[in-house]
């Protein structure tokens, strides 16, 4: 019995010198059954990267945009919306506003991250109900809402797509002669975010079922490098009154640069058109971005019939 007692009073302080200079033991209790996990493969233990994890970039999602808040288009004031809605009196004026279903996400402004593209509709008490494209992109570690653009009261819009950092919406809108609860005017455009705008940078149109109204400028494409002066060379399916057309010149800023008129060359009032004009560009830095566009103005209200544009980087 003495000898028992030392021998397990000798293998009792083993263990605790084990357990006090490994801080843990494993103990074999003898042969035991095989388990299961015995026969799976024993995947090599990579070491531990100290580097730090790249954070990935938080997107936008609806529950946020529904939440956030805007820039009233109507009334230039931000509302606060919850769940997509807002309903109130802003500066004494009675205002309804809600995000319509149409929402895209895609990235608009080309620095990887997903922006979104939505539909605001607005009421402030009478009969129109006007609907404005909102662009919410993101600007370094947060997201903004690029100034809106009004599409029309009560339009009927058949598709909202995002692609190649573009905007693009097709319906129907008011022509002059359209009454408010009936548009008949279909339309395509085209919209992108030039710096911190919202611009349309193409609009076609067709009055009740009739020939589409567009421009198609051909040279020069996007991002295409000039000085001094350009050739814009294009044509026209439906040439406009008096074949004269208005050219606009700004820059991100907004700033109109040049305003002037320009004329095309067509058979008859009607025809197709053509144009191969040469303009001056405006005096600015090297490296300026330059949106021009051209545009077919209507004679009954001066609303837009008809645009396309190019973007122009001054060297």
């Amino acid at each position: 019995m003495k000898q028992n007692g030392q021998l397990f009073y000798s293998v009792l302080m083993i263990v605790l010198v084990m357990v006090l200079t490994t801080g843990c033991i494993t103990i074999n209790l003898g042969d035991s059954a095989p388990s299961p996990l015995d026969d799976l493969p024993v995947e090599p233990i990579n070491p531990v990267s100290t580097a730090e994890p790249a954070l990935p970039q938080v997107g936008l999602t609806e529950d946020t945009l529904f939440n956030m808040q805007y820039l009233s288009p109507m009334l230039q004031v931000a509302v606060q919306l919850v769940n997509g809605e807002f309903s109130g009196v802003v500066e004494g004026v009675e205002l309804t506003a809600k995000i319509r279903p149409e929402i895209e996400f895609s990235d608009l402004n080309g620095d990887g991250i997903d922006d979104a593209a939505l539909l605001l509709s607005e009421n402030t008490g009478g009969s129109g109900i006007f609907v404005s494209l909102i662009a919410v992109y993101s600007l370094g570690d947060q997201f903004q809402q690029a100034p809106a653009v009004l599409i029309d009261d009560r339009p009927i819009i058949d598709q909202v797509v995002v692609e190649n950092g573009v905007v693009r919406l097709t319906g129907l809108i008011h022509g002059p002669n359209d009454p408010m609860v009936n548009p008949t005017t279909a339309f395509s455009a085209v919209y992108k975010l030039f710096g911190e705008r919202l611009v349309q940078t193409r609009f076609e149109s067709a009055f009740g079922g009739g020939d589409v109204h567009a421009i198609n400028i051909e040279s020069p494409v996007d991002g295409e490098e000039s000085s001094g002066s350009m050739q814009l060379v294009g044509n026209m399916p439906i040439g406009p009154f008096e074949n004269n057309l208005a050219l606009t010149i700004t820059d991100a800023a907004g700033s109109v640069l040049v305003h002037e008129g320009f004329m095309v060359q067509a058979a008859d009032m009607g025809a197709p058109a053509t144009f191969d004009n040469t303009i001056t560009l405006p005096a600015v830095n090297a490296g300026t971005e330059l949106l021009a566009m051209l545009s077919e103005l209507s004679m009954a209200d001066g609303t837009p019939i008809a645009v396309d544009s190019v973007l122009i980087k001054v060297k």
